[in-house]
């Protein structure tokens, strides 16, 4: 989806910041684009694996466990979200005026503390739908603040030239983790249980956080003065109006992710309760998603230079939601083979979004902006994703009830297809699609 994805130093102390920092001059990655942003890079690959792990065990404990119904599953995939726009608007203007490093340790080690406490809790049998609620809650919240400060810290790493590159690199590892995690995660919770799976994502946060201890990047945020919270907040969002092709974008993807977090709220519904896969099967329909969005980020570039930056927005948001709308064929035809090739249509667009769309911000916005622009960006994106998760739900249960449990949900899923289909009518609209090379990077305002 849209943003969404684009979506861990306490190692760091135990083993020595020197001695690693030895180890890895010596051992890190030759991509070309600097040691700090191989570190960045091999944190995020790492955790983005781990995320998954979550993305699969959370709603899983919550359906089998739990016995959660429709509107619990979507209350529960929007508190996974809720935290964006909370946090992301509320921190926006800190990303700007605090170092960025100490805010990615900071982030990561709250997350990985929040998760522990699922499993914790779960061996004394305590574990409850309320608890993974306000844990998805705090890791959401933490995940704002984390990568608003993630992407306002890839410009200060690599040359403008390079960004491009650099964000089709770290696109094409959160890919790859959309591939490995989701079959991962299918594979250990059929192994050892929802709960032991959920200690891999906390375990991811720590190695990132610890990759995050080693970059050596000078950040030190401009000594001004504070003004009222309130004030600073509002000049956040004046500051993002400023940029009318953000507008436009922002509308495309809270359309979208209504309608992709509509979809997905079903999803597993529909996979476990109409088509009777088990968690093996859900995790091998999102992992050959991922597998698709691999191979759509090493072209997400090539479809750029060929159609435009405007174009491959179109395409991307149009295609990537409509893939789903072929669900009911699932009644008629095998229902792996139908939800997984849907995966694999719209996982190779999401990239091809993703890291158009993120680049363009970069460059089109001042960097000593970035912080508070993406904070007010990726908090309109991810209302949407909370709102489609719950509107998911509600439409899930109701549906349900008036058309039976198997025709019900996937009608509720078909819907959300057809509603992020339609995001592509603010880019028409707003003038994106006439866009077709990529603007220089704004200077410092």
């Amino acid at each position: 989806m849209p943003e969404g994805h684009g979506q861990k130093s306490v190692c760091g102390m135990l083993l020595g910041r020197a001695t690693f920092a030895r180890v890895m001059e010596r051992t890190r990655p030759r991509i070309g684009l600097g040691r700090d942003f191989d570190r960045l890079w091999l944190g995020e690959s790492v955790s983005a694996v781990g995320t998954q792990l979550t993305a699969l065990a959370i709603p899983t404990l919550a359906i089998f466990q739990l016995h959660a119904t429709a509107f619990d599953v979507g209350v529960l995939t929007a508190c996974t979200f809720a935290g964006y726009p909370l946090v992301g608007i509320l921190g926006a203007p800190l990303i700007d005026r605090i170092a960025r490093r100490s805010m990615l340790l900071a982030m990561n080690i709250l997350r990985a503390a929040a998760l522990a406490t699922v499993p914790l809790a779960g061996a004394f049998g305590l574990v409850s739908l309320g608890q993974l609620a306000l844990v998805a809650l705090i890791v959401s919240g933490a995940t704002a603040l984390f990568d608003t400060a993630y992407q306002s810290t890839v410009p200060q790493l690599v040359r403008e030239e390079e960004l491009l590159g650099a964000n089709a690199r770290l696109e094409t590892s959160q890919s790859a983790a959309n591939f490995a995690g989701p079959a991962l995660a299918g594979w250990l919770i059929s192994l050892i249980g929802a709960l032991t799976t959920i200690v891999g994502d906390a375990l991811s946060y720590l190695w990132s956080a610890l990759m995050v201890s080693l970059i050596s990047i000078a950040d030190d945020p401009p000594r001004v003065a504070r003004p009222n919270p309130i004030r600073d907040i509002g000049s956040s969002f004046v500051l993002w109006r400023r940029y009318s092709t953000l507008v436009a974008l922002a509308v495309c993807v809270v359309i979208s992710n209504v309608g992709n977090m509509a979809v997905r709220t079903a999803l597993l519904l529909v996979a476990y309760r109409v088509f009777a896969l088990g968690p093996d099967g859900a995790g091998w329909i999102l992992a050959v998603g991922g597998l698709a969005s691999v191979i759509g980020a090493t072209l997400a570039g090539r479809v750029s230079a060929r159609l435009g930056v405007g174009p491959s927005l179109v395409l991307a948001t149009t295609v990537e939601g409509l893939a789903w709308a072929i669900a009911p064929l699932g009644f008629l035809l095998t229902p792996l083979v139908v939800l997984g090739v849907a995966s694999i249509v719209s996982g190779l667009m999401t990239p091809v979004w993703n890291v158009n769309v993120v680049t363009l911000r970069q460059r089109i916005v001042a960097r000593d902006e970035q912080g508070r622009v993406v904070a007010v960006s990726r908090a309109f994106a991810t209302a949407g994703v909370a709102l489609g998760a719950l509107a998911g739900g509600v439409a899930a249960t109701v549906l349900e009830a008036s058309l039976g449990e198997r025709v019900g949900l996937v009608t509720a899923m078909t819907a959300g297809a057809i509603v992020a289909g339609l995001s592509a009518i603010p880019l028409l609209t707003g003038g994106i699609l006439r866009l077709t090379a990529l603007p220089r990077q704004a200077h410092a305002s």
